[in-house]
């Protein structure tokens, strides 16, 4: 699992942390834009040190100097988040000096746990599995004082996440806040578990039983708080690569109406029909306004030709649904009655017919009346007295 697992997360990780490496140069080496770069960099060494097993050992096995350089990364990135909370939070007068105070806190850790590994090597080199904690104490006491300051990191990032997301009114800063303090929860897991391999063992507790799970919520972790953090980034862009795809839906879904009144009433039309819509790619937001007024133009060319025959429109307790077949049929009905088709004889009993709807009956806003055609038109590829068309391809 390790194989698959800390390579896929240091690649979101270096990923990350090149796309943030850019504008820190641009922006003048920005200390909040700083400390997140280098916290990216740090959760990826993590990842990319833990992967090779025959330099880590086995999670169970012996704890070598490589171990802890391992884990100060770790500690390294829970400080670059650190001040860039402080950043964040806190005036830009003030925030130097705090986010000073706490790196010269942060930086006991590190120190801490060299000399207690170092202490620890004196009764031969320290084994993550043991039956007692007074097997080891000074590596226990290791333990105690990096899962300590990496809980309690987490637990600082997790809150300050959640409570600024509720201040900003970005959409994506605050979807990336509550994603990354979504991920520090995650990465609490991982120290519970720890804590319970240290002091539950002689309790009966099998540290091998939650390996994967601790491992995995740690890997996790850190994937969403590094995609947490880089949100605002590429939040907009998948944002409207989102609507360009709704857009062309809408588009491609729009044809069978339009082609059958452009067939009708070509001249309203600015140029000639185009035998596929499948590679309408460019200016899609034109193209799709053109198409709506169109078809707004066709069925105002339509008239009131429209058959007595029909049943009668649906009451105001009719479905949107109902509502839209109606109007297909609508449509259809006055597409077979009009000109070339004994359109006198039409014009002649349909005095009382209403002209055919082009709008949304509820509202005259663009968006709704794109879905109104929408669904309108899909009724009417569906209807039988529907002219046919050559390729007619609907996206799904």
């Amino acid at each position: 699992m390790n194989s698959i697992r800390y390579p896929l997360g240091a690649l979101v990780c270096w990923l990350a942390f090149a796309r943030t490496l850019p504008p820190v140069f641009r922006r003048e080496r920005e200390p909040a834009l700083v400390a997140l770069c280098a916290s990216f960099g740090c959760q990826g060494m993590y990842l990319a040190m833990s992967t090779p097993t025959h330099l880590t050992g086995k999670l169970f096995g012996t704890v070598t100097w490589y171990n802890v350089s391992v884990q100060m990364w770790i500690i390294a990135a829970i400080a670059c988040q650190q001040v860039l909370l402080i950043h964040w939070l806190h005036p830009r007068e003030e925030a130097p000096v705090r986010a000073r105070r706490r790196l010269a806190l942060l930086a006991c850790v590190p120190l801490a746990m060299a000399v207690l590994f170092e202490l620890a090597l004196l009764h031969g080199h320290p084994r993550n599995n043991f039956a007692h904690p007074r097997e080891q104490p000074y590596f226990v006491a290791y333990q105690v004082v990096y899962l300590s300051a990496f809980a309690l990191g987490k637990a600082v990032v997790a809150k300050a996440c959640w409570f600024y997301a509720r201040l900003t009114e970005d959409v994506w800063v605050r979807r990336g806040l509550r994603t990354a303090a979504v991920g520090a929860c995650l990465d609490l897991v991982y120290s519970l578990g720890r804590f319970a391999d240290v002091f539950l063992v002689h309790r009966g507790w099998n540290p091998a039983d939650w390996a994967d799970i601790t491992r995995t919520c740690l890997t996790v972790g850190l994937t969403l708080n590094t995609i947490g953090w880089t949100a605002p980034l590429w939040g907009s862009r998948v944002q409207a690569a989102s609507a360009w795809w709704a857009d062309y839906r809408r588009f491609r879904r729009l044809r069978p109406l339009w082609y059958a009144l452009h067939r009708a009433h070509p001249e309203t039309s600015l140029q000639p029909a185009p035998r596929s819509d499948l590679f309408a790619l460019w200016d899609l937001r034109f193209r799709l306004h053109r198409r709506v007024i169109e078809i707004r133009d066709g069925c105002l060319a339509l008239g009131g030709l429209v058959s007595p025959g029909l049943a009668p429109s649906p009451g105001p307790d009719g479905s949107e649904e109902e509502r839209a077949r109606w109007e297909a049929a609508r449509i259809a009905a006055a597409l077979a009655a009009g000109p070339g088709r004994d359109g006198r004889q039409g014009r002649e009993e349909d005095t009382n017919a209403a002209p055919v709807s082009v709008m949304s009956p509820d509202d005259l806003d663009f968006s709704a009346d794109v879905r109104w055609l929408v669904q309108v038109s899909r009724a009417f590829a569906l209807t039988p007295a529907a002219r046919p068309e050559p390729e007619r391809a609907v996206a799904p």
